[in-house]
Order: C-alpha cells, then sequence, then structure tokens
C-alpha cells in the first residue's frame, strides 16, 4: 500500500512540500485523479465518483480563480469522499489562505504544493507504478508464505510459476538474508538491484527479509560465490548479514523445499549467532524444524514442560541453559558469556538437571536439553519476540 509519505520520497515529487496536514501522511494512496473544474457552479452537484477513495488529487486550482472561497468547499467535498491528499500546482495560488490551510490541519487532510515544473501525467505514471510494484511485492510474498508455511502439492507449484511469468530453469538455488538488529528497510533497497540481471529468477522480501531464488539449467551453479560476486559488484556490505542457503532442487516440483530450506538455514544461522548456514549442513535441526513446522503447537507444549520449571525456579538458569547449548556443552565458554566463574556455570548446570532431568545420564540429558532449547530458540527467533516462556502458553 502506498502512503502519502511514500509519495513524497519519488523521484518526481522531491521538490513537494507539505503545508497542511502534516500528521495524516499514513493516508493510503490506492488510485490518482484530476480536478480541474469538478467544483465550479454550474456543473453541481459533484458526483459521488468524481474521486474514488484513498486517491491522490492532483489540480492547479483553476476552479478557484478570483474565487478562494470555493476551496474550503472543495476540501470538504474531498474529505467527505474519503480523499487522501491533496496536491496543487502554484499557478492560481502561490501560497493557499490561512483559513484553509487551518482547516485542513484540523480535519488531518493533506495538502501538497508541487515544487516547481511537475507535469500531471509523471507524477500519475510514477504513482501508478509504484503501486504496481507494491502489488507485485505482497503478490510474490503471498506466495512465498505458501511455500514457507502451508503443504503445497506438486499442481500449485505450476501455478505458482505460472502466475510469477519467469522463464525458469530445471534447477533453483535459494538465499534468505536478514540484517542483524535490523531497524526499517531500507537495507534492502540494495538487492533489488539484482532484478536487471536475474531474467530467470526472483527478489522479493518476506518477513522483514530477502529472499533471492535463483535459477539454472546446471545443478553445479556455484551461488554461494555468485552471489558474493554481486554484493561485491553493487558494494553491498555482508558485515551484520545473516544468511541462510538452500540445497539445491528441481523447480517445477521442488520450489517450496528450495524456499523452505533457505529460510529455515537462515533461522538456524541467526540462533547460533553465525553470518552463514547452509541446509545441507544441518542434522538434527532437519527434524526439529519439521516438528515446528508441522505441529508448531504440539512443540511449543513440549518446550514449556520441559523448561518451564528453570524459569519458575530462576531466570538465571534458563539463560544458563541456553547458552550452554549454543556453545555445545563447554563450560568455559558458557562462563565467560555469563562473566562469571566456571564453577558456578557447572553447579548450575548440577541444578539444572536436577530440576528437569534428574533420573537420566548425562548424554540423555544434554539431548533432551538441546532439543528442547532448538525449538525454544526456533519459536522466539520465527516469532521475534524476546519474551519467556509464558508465550509458549498461546
Amino acid at each position: 500500500m502506498m502512503t502519502v509519505k511514500d509519495l513524497l520520497r519519488l523521484s518526481v515529487t522531491n521538490d513537494f512540500s507539505v503545508v497542511a496536514g502534516g500528521n495524516a501522511l499514513n493516508n493510503p494512496i490506492q488510485s490518482v485523479g484530476i480536478l480541474d473544474f469538478e467544483f465550479t457552479e454550474g456543473i453541481q452537484p459533484v458526483r459521488e465518483t468524481a474521486f474514488s477513495p484513498h486517491s491522490l488529487v492532483l489540480s492547479s486550482l483553476l476552479f478557484a480563480n478570483q474565487r478562494p472561497e470555493r476551496l474550503i468547499d472543495t476540501i470538504k467535498k474531498l474529505i467527505e469522499l474519503k480523499v487522501s491528499a491533496l496536491a496543487y500546482k502554484p499557478v492560481i495560488f502561490e501560497d493557499l489562505p490561512n483559513e484553509v490551510l487551518n482547516f485542513a490541519n484540523e480535519q488531518d487532510f493533506p495538502i501538497l504544493r508541487f515544487g516547481g515544473d511537475e507535469f500531471f501525467e509523471d507524477i500519475i505514471f510514477e504513482v501508478m507504478n509504484y503501486i504496481k510494484n507494491k502489488e507485485h511485492a505482497l503478490f510474490l510474498q503471498n506466495i512465498m508464505r505458501c511455500l514457507i508455511e502451508e503443504e503445497v502439492s506438486e499442481k500449485q507449484i505450476q501455478s505458482f510459476l505460472q502466475q510469477m511469468n519467469k522463464p525458469f530453469k530445471k534447477y533453483v538455488f535459494t538465499a534468505n538474508i536478514q540484517m542483524k538488529q535490523s531497524e526499517g528497510s531500507q537495507w534492502m533497497h540494495s538487492f533489488f538491484q539484482f532484478e536487471s540481471f536475474l531474467k530467470s529468477s526472483i527478489v522479493c522480501t518476506y518477513k522483514h527479509s530477502i529472499l533471492i531464488l535463483l535459477t539454472d539449467k546446471s545443478q553445479q551453479l556455484q551461488f554461494e560465490k555468485i552471489l558474493k560476486e554481486w554484493m561485491d559488484l553493487y558494494a553491498i556490505p555482508s558485515d551484520g548479514l545473516t544468511i541462510g542457503y538452500s540445497q539445491v532442487h528441481q523447480t517445477h516440483t521442488e520450489l517450496h523445499l528450495a524456499v523452505r530450506e533457505a529460510y529455515y538455514a537462515r533461522i538456524i544461522a541467526e540462533i547460533e549467532m553465525k553470518s552463514i548456514c547452509n541446509y545441507e549442513q544441518l542434522a538434527s535441526e532437519r527434524l526439529l524444524i519439521e516438528l515446528y513446522r508441522k505441529d508448531a503447537q504440539f512443540a511449543n507444549n513440549y518446550v514449556k514442560m520441559y523448561l518451564g520449571p528453570l524459569e519458575k525456579a530462576d531466570r538465571d538458569l534458563l539463560n544458563t541453559a541456553v547458552t550452554f547449548v549454543l556453545k555445545k556443552s563447554n563450560v568455559k565458554e558458557v562462563a565467560d558469556t555469563h562473566y562469571c566463574h566456571p564453577n558456578t556455570i557447572r553447579y548450575r548446570m548440577a541444578k539444572i538437571r536436577q530440576l528437569i532431568d534428574p533420573f537420566g545420564n548425562e548424554l540423555v540429558f544434554y539431548e533432551n536439553l538441546s532439543a528442547a532449547v532448538k525449538l525454544y530458540l526456533l519459536h522466539k527467533t520465527i516469532e521475534g519476540t524476546t519474551i519467556g516462556l509464558e508465550s509458549f502458553q498461546k
């Protein structure tokens, strides 16, 4: 969805200024209309369909030439028609009367002033092109959501490929990329530069991350190397990025696997605080991923049951258990992470074992703890939350 704020970021509106209604720049824009004589006397009443709801209205305000009193009535009518904003060319009025601006501010109705000689048709073209691209991006996001979250048939995959309307090749390679501790989505824009030479591939977003699907006739394509070369070409720094890579799959029958594997590989990389994770290198994590993906409620109930006693007894115990698994039971590294003596960690681990697995041997205890902690982190990372085990009751 385009907003008035998005409109002001277009190249053609670079010199526009907001003269009123600055608190309503999140109003959506779905279409563009031109106002010339719709509110001139003799053409009343105005048709209810004169302007669509959530539209941007462009005007030179010719209808109010020598009749500035018509301006407030016009704005009232635009508000009534649920227009999102008015942008005027300073031909008849360089500045609007104060009473008009005050009224627009009171009604939270944005009024924008052209910067100079911008043409209506250029603005219309850029706005509608933006909306079209935005709709296509949402369409791709929905396809990726289906591929990752739902069980899809081969017939559905064929349908998705046809709708994406690209000359896809036999094999597909997928990467999922996210910026660590990202604020906003500006970092994503650089990756869309790849689209110019991705004739048989896709770049799109999914849950604040980038998905790149590259297809090729060869199964031996070195996708990881190619992606690095592209990033170097466009001066995209890898620092701060977390990347998950899928295995190679056949495009027309296993597209869902490629997308799904890249997404979960990136999730595991984030959990383990690594920059890169290849799905093919995962072992037991694959079982946990499938368990969580197919029955998240069961997995979360298990986590709550198994790890719940730790949080109830002492939050530090849960944090220690998580670090212990992430550091692969290296007591010294766990102690360094928690700024304490290794004996403190040994004491906590003995207490953890007593609370949640007092009868198992050490190997069984570690296997059980590792599975529960990884499911716990899987849920937290996918849901993007930092809250505790209470979220697993939902």
